[in-house]
């Protein structure tokens, strides 16, 4: 007489179906895992083409060593620690190749002196950054020299600094870094009420004062490419 077949307890069962899900969830999360990374590692190879909107941590530098503003954390902290007042702000998207369509672009900054406030980068910045992204990867970084400069200067009297400014005219000198407000100097389309634009002191006479808004070197990382 044979004999039955013994029937797994229900207690097995449960076990049984658990390390089967188990199971299922491990070979998913392998393949999506698996995917990520093989994305990721193809990533490193796609380059920035025309038209592609582009992620940058950036640095604007008045001169090389003197950063106005930033997005990289370890530039703003490494300034401050030599009492230079960068500005902390975000990442900037760009259109590989394209050209601005407005003067001044206005973004959003943390500055120690000045709290939340607004900066002001310039089309010809931000033209040569979306310019010099094309060919570039992800983690690439650039530096890229800002030749037109030295050019970006204009003139305001004693007069007019001292009521613009806030400032008692015959305190200033050379070499200082001031914050003007260019919101109205460039183009009144935009619509911010107070838009900064660190300067900084070139020359002095008596009568008038003359300073340098344009900054000389920016450096661009990738950090995104669509």
């Amino acid at each position: 007489m044979s004999k039955k077949r013994k029937e797994p307890r229900k207690k097995d069962r449960d076990w049984q179906k658990l390390l089967s899900r188990a199971f299922i969830v491990v070979i998913l999360l392998a393949c999506v895992i698996g995917f990520s990374l093989s994305f990721s590692f193809f990533s490193i190879f796609k380059k920035a083409e025309a038209g592609d909107i582009v992620t940058v941590d950036y640095t604007l530098y008045y001169e090389e060593g003197y950063p106005i503003v930033s997005s990289d954390a370890y530039v703003v902290q490494d300034a401050y620690e030599q009492g230079i007042p960068v500005a902390y702000t975000s990442s900037l998207q760009l259109q590989a190749g394209s050209l601005q369509s407005d003067n001044i672009i206005p973004v959003s900054v943390y500055q120690y002196y000045l709290g939340n406030t607004e900066y002001a980068l310039l089309d010809l910045e931000v033209d040569a950054m979306s310019s010099d992204v094309i060919d570039m990867h992800t983690n690439d970084v650039k530096q890229i020299d800002l030749e037109f400069a030295p050019t970006l200067t204009y003139n305001i009297s004693a007069e007019d600094f001292d009521s613009v400014e806030g400032m008692n005219f015959s305190e200033i000198a050379v070499g200082m870094l001031m914050f003007p407000d260019l919101s109205g100097n460039f183009n009144e389309s935009v619509n911010a009420t107070k838009i900064i634009r660190p300067s900084v002191i070139i020359a002095k006479t008596n009568d008038s004062v003359t300073l340098r808004y344009g900054y000389a070197l920016a450096e661009i990382k990738v950090t995104d490419i669509n």
